[in-house]
């Protein structure tokens, strides 16, 4: 093979191998909170987005899980009318809103 093909192929595969490595990362963390929600430990996202509605006004921009060693959140980030960025970090076991942040 050409060795110039050879460089090539071997730097189009470095760059493409921290993306797969993020990818396993974030299957590996769908499939513990899975496990997590089966076993009780924590409740399902979609019941904790019904029970913060009322508390949580705007749109939903993104959603991270954490499993500090506090206990499990989830950081939720919303864009609120006024246009500013909010962080929420709520308990993944309670749906107790733990503390919210506004982004000046």
């Amino acid at each position: 093979m050409n060795p110039a093909i050879c460089r090539l192929l071997l730097i189009t595969l470095l760059a493409l191998a921290p993306a797969a490595a993020r990818a396993d990362d974030d299957h590996r963390q769908r499939e513990d909170i899975e496990a997590a929600v089966r076993k009780g430990e924590i409740m399902q996202l979609s019941e904790i987005l019904e029970k913060l509605k009322p508390q949580i006004n705007g749109k939903i921009l993104e959603i991270e899980f954490e499993n500090s060693k506090h206990s499990p959140v989830y950081e939720i980030y919303v864009l609120d009318r006024s246009g500013r960025r909010v962080e929420y970090e709520v308990d993944a076991r309670t749906a107790r809103i733990l503390s919210f942040e506004a982004d000046d």
